[in-house]
Parts: C-alpha cells; structure tokens; sequence
C-alpha cells in the first residue's frame, strides 16, 4: 500500500510540474490540455516509483522482522 501511495503522490506532483513548465508546449496550447500526453507522463512515474517502494518497504519490514524474532546477539 505504501508503494502505490507514493507512486500516485509522485507520479501527480511530476505530471503537474511538467504540465505547469509545459516544455515544448506539448502539455498544453491554446486548444486546451493534452490529457493523452499528461496520462502518459503520470503512468511513466507511476510504476517505477511504486515498485522501488514496495521493494524498499518490503526489505525493512523483513530486516525488522528479523530482528524482533531474536536472532540478536545473546
């Protein structure tokens, strides 16, 4: 859960930034905005942020496992 959260926080603040800087008027003209192209760039930070996070937050939740199970140092 924590992944897919972080991964739609970042993928919504980096599609809103390029949106707002608009670089090479792709995002948006005079007609309106591209949802095509602001979808595109969302899903693009979607899935790697989202994975590298659940795989950071599960190797923590496993290193803290680990450790609460005893095999500390006696």
């Amino acid at each position: 859960m924590v992944g897919v959260l972080t991964g739609l926080v970042v993928s919504a603040l980096m599609a809103f930034m390029d949106w707002r800087l608009n670089p090479g008027g792709i995002f948006h003209n005079d007609a309106g905005t591209d949802w095509a192209v602001v979808t595109e760039t969302a899903l693009s930070w979607l899935w790697p942020v989202a994975l590298a996070t659940c795989f950071a937050a599960a190797v923590v939740l496993y290193a803290l496992a680990w450790i609460r199970s005893g095999r500390r140092a006696k």
